[in-house]
Protein backbone atom coordinates (compact mmCIF):
# COMPACT_ATOMS: atom_id res chain seq x y z
CA UNK A 1 0.00 0.00 0.00
CA UNK A 2 1.34 3.44 -0.48
CA UNK A 3 1.44 5.91 2.40
CA UNK A 4 -1.12 8.45 1.02
CA UNK A 5 -0.54 10.67 4.10
CA UNK A 6 2.50 12.03 2.04
CA UNK A 7 0.96 13.32 -0.62
CA UNK A 8 1.68 17.03 -1.12
CA UNK A 9 4.99 16.82 0.48
CA UNK A 10 7.95 18.38 -0.35
CA UNK A 11 10.81 16.85 -1.64
CA UNK A 12 14.17 18.63 -1.17
CA UNK A 13 15.03 21.61 -3.09
CA UNK A 14 18.70 22.00 -4.82
CA UNK A 15 19.86 24.07 -7.40
CA UNK A 16 22.54 23.69 -9.93
CA UNK A 17 24.64 25.58 -12.96
CA UNK A 18 24.12 24.69 -16.65
CA UNK A 19 27.26 23.38 -18.17
CA UNK A 20 28.01 23.94 -21.89
CA UNK A 21 29.04 20.67 -22.26
CA UNK A 22 26.36 18.63 -20.84
CA UNK A 23 24.37 20.70 -23.64
CA UNK A 24 26.92 19.87 -26.40
CA UNK A 25 27.01 15.82 -24.93
CA UNK A 26 23.16 16.28 -24.45
CA UNK A 27 22.55 16.99 -28.11
CA UNK A 28 25.52 14.43 -29.55
CA UNK A 29 23.65 11.11 -27.70
CA UNK A 30 20.06 12.52 -29.26
CA UNK A 31 21.28 13.59 -32.58
CA UNK A 32 20.25 16.88 -32.58
CA UNK A 33 20.52 18.31 -35.89
CA UNK A 34 19.39 22.61 -34.92
CA UNK A 35 23.15 23.60 -34.30
CA UNK A 36 21.54 26.48 -31.62
CA UNK A 37 21.44 23.56 -29.17
CA UNK A 38 24.93 22.62 -29.56
CA UNK A 39 27.14 25.56 -31.60
CA UNK A 40 27.28 29.13 -29.64
CA UNK A 41 27.73 30.60 -32.80
CA UNK A 42 24.69 29.43 -34.27
CA UNK A 43 23.24 30.72 -31.22
CA UNK A 44 24.03 34.47 -31.47
CA UNK A 45 23.25 34.66 -34.71
CA UNK A 46 19.69 33.87 -33.80
CA UNK A 47 19.79 36.54 -30.85
CA UNK A 48 20.36 34.20 -28.10
CA UNK A 49 22.54 35.11 -25.24
CA UNK A 50 24.00 31.08 -25.61
CA UNK A 51 23.38 27.56 -25.85
CA UNK A 52 19.50 27.14 -24.96
CA UNK A 53 18.38 24.14 -23.08
CA UNK A 54 16.92 21.53 -25.10
CA UNK A 55 13.32 20.47 -24.53
CA UNK A 56 13.53 17.71 -22.59
CA UNK A 57 16.97 18.42 -20.84
CA UNK A 58 15.68 19.86 -17.68
CA UNK A 59 14.58 15.99 -16.45
CA UNK A 60 18.17 15.18 -16.82
CA UNK A 61 18.80 18.36 -14.75
CA UNK A 62 15.93 17.06 -12.34
CA UNK A 63 18.19 13.46 -11.60
CA UNK A 64 21.00 15.63 -10.57
CA UNK A 65 18.73 15.89 -7.13
CA UNK A 66 21.13 15.12 -3.85
CA UNK A 67 19.24 12.41 -4.12
CA UNK A 68 17.07 11.39 -6.82
CA UNK A 69 15.85 8.32 -4.74
CA UNK A 70 14.36 10.43 -2.53
CA UNK A 71 10.72 9.85 -3.53
CA UNK A 72 11.11 6.19 -3.31
CA UNK A 73 12.73 6.22 -0.36
CA UNK A 74 9.99 7.95 1.43
CA UNK A 75 6.99 6.19 -0.16
CA UNK A 76 9.93 2.46 0.54
CA UNK A 77 9.39 1.43 -2.87
CA UNK A 78 11.94 -0.83 -4.59
CA UNK A 79 13.26 1.58 -7.75
CA UNK A 80 13.09 -2.17 -9.45
CA UNK A 81 9.07 -2.01 -9.53
CA UNK A 82 8.82 1.77 -11.62
CA UNK A 83 8.38 2.63 -14.56
CA UNK A 84 7.51 6.23 -16.12
CA UNK A 85 4.27 6.93 -17.02
CA UNK A 86 3.86 10.32 -18.18
CA UNK A 87 6.21 13.66 -18.34
CA UNK A 88 4.85 16.74 -18.79
CA UNK A 89 6.64 20.67 -19.35
CA UNK A 90 5.39 23.68 -19.17
CA UNK A 91 7.98 26.86 -20.33
CA UNK A 92 7.67 29.83 -18.87
CA UNK A 93 10.95 31.15 -20.88
CA UNK A 94 14.34 29.70 -22.56
CA UNK A 95 16.76 28.65 -19.81
CA UNK A 96 20.49 28.86 -21.23
CA UNK A 97 24.46 27.58 -20.65
CA UNK A 98 25.94 29.02 -17.92
CA UNK A 99 23.07 29.93 -16.14
CA UNK A 100 21.95 28.44 -12.12
CA UNK A 101 18.57 26.79 -11.89
CA UNK A 102 16.74 26.10 -8.53
CA UNK A 103 14.92 23.24 -8.75
CA UNK A 104 11.55 23.22 -5.87
CA UNK A 105 9.95 19.11 -6.62
CA UNK A 106 7.10 17.95 -4.10
CA UNK A 107 5.02 14.81 -4.22
CA UNK A 108 1.54 15.93 -5.85
CA UNK A 109 -0.11 12.77 -5.96
CA UNK A 110 -0.12 9.17 -4.53
CA UNK A 111 -2.94 6.95 -5.91
CA UNK A 112 -3.79 2.89 -6.72
CA UNK A 113 -5.61 1.79 -9.16
CA UNK A 114 -6.67 -1.90 -9.94
CA UNK A 115 -7.73 -2.73 -6.25
CA UNK A 116 -4.04 -1.94 -5.72
CA UNK A 117 -2.23 -3.37 -8.35
CA UNK A 118 -1.12 -0.70 -9.38
CA UNK A 119 0.14 2.40 -7.52
CA UNK A 120 1.11 5.93 -9.43
CA UNK A 121 2.80 8.77 -7.90
CA UNK A 122 3.49 12.20 -9.46
CA UNK A 123 5.66 14.94 -8.60
CA UNK A 124 5.74 18.48 -9.56
CA UNK A 125 8.86 20.21 -9.83
CA UNK A 126 8.90 24.38 -10.09
CA UNK A 127 11.97 25.23 -12.26
CA UNK A 128 13.09 29.20 -11.14
CA UNK A 129 16.04 31.52 -12.49
CA UNK A 130 18.26 33.06 -10.25
CA UNK A 131 16.06 35.82 -10.22
CA UNK A 132 13.04 33.46 -8.56
CA UNK A 133 10.98 33.86 -11.27
CA UNK A 134 9.42 30.74 -13.18
CA UNK A 135 11.39 29.06 -15.78
CA UNK A 136 9.24 25.92 -16.36
CA UNK A 137 6.83 23.51 -14.87
CA UNK A 138 7.59 19.95 -14.77
CA UNK A 139 5.30 16.76 -13.61
CA UNK A 140 6.47 13.49 -13.45
CA UNK A 141 4.30 10.02 -13.15
CA UNK A 142 5.66 6.86 -12.50
CA UNK A 143 3.73 3.68 -11.97
CA UNK A 144 4.42 1.31 -9.43
CA UNK A 145 4.47 -2.12 -11.10
CA UNK A 146 3.79 -5.86 -9.69
CA UNK A 147 7.47 -7.57 -9.50
CA UNK A 148 6.38 -9.09 -12.91
CA UNK A 149 5.80 -6.68 -15.57
CA UNK A 150 2.27 -6.41 -16.84
CA UNK A 151 1.79 -5.41 -20.61
CA UNK A 152 1.04 -1.75 -20.92
CA UNK A 153 -1.72 -1.44 -23.84
CA UNK A 154 -2.56 1.71 -25.42
CA UNK A 155 -5.19 3.89 -24.53
CA UNK A 156 -8.05 3.94 -27.60
CA UNK A 157 -8.47 7.06 -26.29
CA UNK A 158 -4.73 9.19 -27.04
CA UNK A 159 -4.91 7.92 -31.00
CA UNK A 160 -3.58 10.42 -33.08
CA UNK A 161 -5.92 13.41 -34.37
CA UNK A 162 -5.38 12.94 -38.59
CA UNK A 163 -6.15 16.63 -38.40
CA UNK A 164 -3.93 19.15 -40.29
CA UNK A 165 -0.71 19.02 -41.62
CA UNK A 166 2.40 17.22 -40.20
CA UNK A 167 5.40 18.02 -39.64
CA UNK A 168 8.37 16.37 -41.39
CA UNK A 169 8.98 13.26 -38.84
CA UNK A 170 11.96 11.58 -38.36
CA UNK A 171 13.50 7.77 -37.61
CA UNK A 172 16.38 6.79 -35.18
CA UNK A 173 17.66 3.42 -34.50
CA UNK A 174 17.61 0.75 -34.23
CA UNK A 175 18.44 0.80 -30.18
CA UNK A 176 21.45 -0.74 -29.09
CA UNK A 177 23.11 -1.13 -25.65
CA UNK A 178 25.86 1.53 -26.75
CA UNK A 179 22.76 3.83 -27.38
CA UNK A 180 21.76 3.62 -23.95
CA UNK A 181 25.22 3.88 -22.53
CA UNK A 182 25.79 7.39 -24.15
CA UNK A 183 22.19 8.34 -22.97
CA UNK A 184 22.99 7.53 -20.06
CA UNK A 185 26.35 9.56 -19.88
CA UNK A 186 25.08 12.65 -21.51
CA UNK A 187 21.49 12.84 -19.41
CA UNK A 188 23.03 11.67 -16.04
CA UNK A 189 19.99 8.93 -15.88
CA UNK A 190 21.55 5.66 -14.79
CA UNK A 191 18.39 3.35 -13.87
CA UNK A 192 20.21 0.33 -13.95
CA UNK A 193 16.76 -1.40 -15.69
CA UNK A 194 18.64 0.12 -19.17
CA UNK A 195 22.20 -0.56 -18.60
CA UNK A 196 22.48 -3.45 -16.12
CA UNK A 197 21.29 -6.57 -17.73
CA UNK A 198 21.68 -8.95 -13.95
CA UNK A 199 19.43 -6.14 -12.46
CA UNK A 200 16.99 -5.83 -15.52
CA UNK A 201 16.35 -9.51 -15.20
CA UNK A 202 15.94 -9.71 -11.59
CA UNK A 203 13.54 -7.10 -11.88
CA UNK A 204 11.74 -9.30 -14.06
CA UNK A 205 12.53 -7.92 -17.32
CA UNK A 206 13.91 -10.30 -20.33
CA UNK A 207 16.52 -7.26 -20.81
CA UNK A 208 17.74 -3.89 -20.77
CA UNK A 209 15.53 -1.48 -22.37
CA UNK A 210 15.29 2.67 -23.42
CA UNK A 211 14.85 5.32 -21.12
CA UNK A 212 11.49 6.46 -22.01
CA UNK A 213 13.13 9.85 -22.09
CA UNK A 214 15.49 9.01 -24.92
CA UNK A 215 12.61 8.56 -26.86
CA UNK A 216 10.46 11.65 -25.79
CA UNK A 217 13.86 13.40 -26.81
CA UNK A 218 13.98 12.00 -30.22
CA UNK A 219 10.14 13.19 -30.35
CA UNK A 220 11.21 16.46 -29.29
CA UNK A 221 13.65 16.99 -32.15
CA UNK A 222 10.26 16.99 -34.79
CA UNK A 223 9.64 19.98 -33.11
CA UNK A 224 13.16 21.75 -32.77
CA UNK A 225 13.90 20.66 -36.47
CA UNK A 226 11.14 23.23 -37.31
CA UNK A 227 10.22 25.86 -34.35
CA UNK A 228 12.23 28.31 -32.70
CA UNK A 229 13.36 27.50 -29.32
CA UNK A 230 11.50 29.89 -27.71
CA UNK A 231 8.17 29.04 -29.35
CA UNK A 232 7.97 25.87 -27.42
CA UNK A 233 4.69 26.18 -24.71
CA UNK A 234 4.25 22.82 -23.49
CA UNK A 235 5.33 19.68 -24.20
CA UNK A 236 3.78 16.53 -22.11
CA UNK A 237 4.36 12.87 -23.28
CA UNK A 238 2.01 9.30 -22.12
CA UNK A 239 4.43 6.11 -22.61
CA UNK A 240 2.49 3.54 -23.52
CA UNK A 241 4.92 0.42 -23.67
CA UNK A 242 8.43 -0.66 -23.41
CA UNK A 243 11.25 0.59 -26.35
CA UNK A 244 13.43 -2.83 -26.56
CA UNK A 245 17.01 -2.98 -27.79
CA UNK A 246 16.99 -3.48 -31.80
CA UNK A 247 13.58 -1.39 -32.26
CA UNK A 248 13.81 1.30 -34.44
CA UNK A 249 11.69 4.88 -32.80
CA UNK A 250 10.03 6.17 -35.85
CA UNK A 251 8.68 10.15 -34.79
CA UNK A 252 5.58 12.02 -35.71
CA UNK A 253 3.88 15.18 -35.10
CA UNK A 254 0.50 16.00 -36.63
CA UNK A 255 -0.91 19.16 -36.47
CA UNK A 256 -4.70 18.89 -34.62
CA UNK A 257 -5.62 22.66 -34.31
CA UNK A 258 -4.61 26.78 -34.12
CA UNK A 259 -5.89 28.94 -31.09
CA UNK A 260 -5.04 32.00 -29.04
CA UNK A 261 -3.96 31.95 -25.64
CA UNK A 262 -3.28 34.71 -23.77
CA UNK A 263 -3.60 36.98 -26.46
CA UNK A 264 -1.29 34.53 -28.68
CA UNK A 265 -1.90 32.86 -32.10
CA UNK A 266 -1.03 29.19 -30.89
CA UNK A 267 -1.09 25.57 -32.79
CA UNK A 268 -1.41 22.64 -31.10
CA UNK A 269 0.44 18.89 -32.15
CA UNK A 270 -0.29 15.78 -31.77
CA UNK A 271 2.66 13.49 -31.17
CA UNK A 272 3.32 9.94 -31.67
CA UNK A 273 6.48 7.09 -31.56
CA UNK A 274 6.38 3.97 -32.79
CA UNK A 275 8.65 1.24 -33.33
CA UNK A 276 8.96 -0.17 -37.07
CA UNK A 277 6.18 -2.76 -36.40
CA UNK A 278 4.24 0.27 -35.91
CA UNK A 279 3.58 -0.54 -32.31
CA UNK A 280 2.93 2.50 -30.48
CA UNK A 281 6.13 3.91 -28.09
CA UNK A 282 4.58 7.09 -26.89
CA UNK A 283 1.77 9.57 -27.31
CA UNK A 284 1.71 13.48 -26.82
CA UNK A 285 0.85 16.41 -27.36
CA UNK A 286 2.64 20.00 -27.82
CA UNK A 287 1.58 23.74 -27.95
CA UNK A 288 3.68 25.97 -29.85
CA UNK A 289 3.77 30.12 -30.60
CA UNK A 290 2.63 30.56 -34.10
CA UNK A 291 4.09 34.02 -34.85
CA UNK A 292 6.64 33.81 -37.03
CA UNK A 293 6.43 30.07 -37.18
CA UNK A 294 5.48 28.28 -40.55
CA UNK A 295 3.17 25.29 -40.43
CA UNK A 296 1.93 22.72 -42.94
Amino acid sequence: MLDISLKGSPLTPFSIEVERGRLRAFAKATGQDNPVYWDETAAHARGLPSLPLPPTFLFCLEMESPNPMEVFERLHINHAHVLHGEQHFVYHRLAFAGETLRFKPRIADVYERKSGALGFIAWETRVEGSDGKAVADLRSVMVVRPPRPTQVRANPGCAVLQRGGALPGLIEGPITRHTLGVYAGASGDYNPLHIDVDYAREAGMPDVFAHGMLSTAYLARVLTRQVDPSALRRLGVRFVSITHIGDEVHCQAQVTGEFVENGEPCVSLALTARNQAGDTKLTGTAVVSAVGQNFP
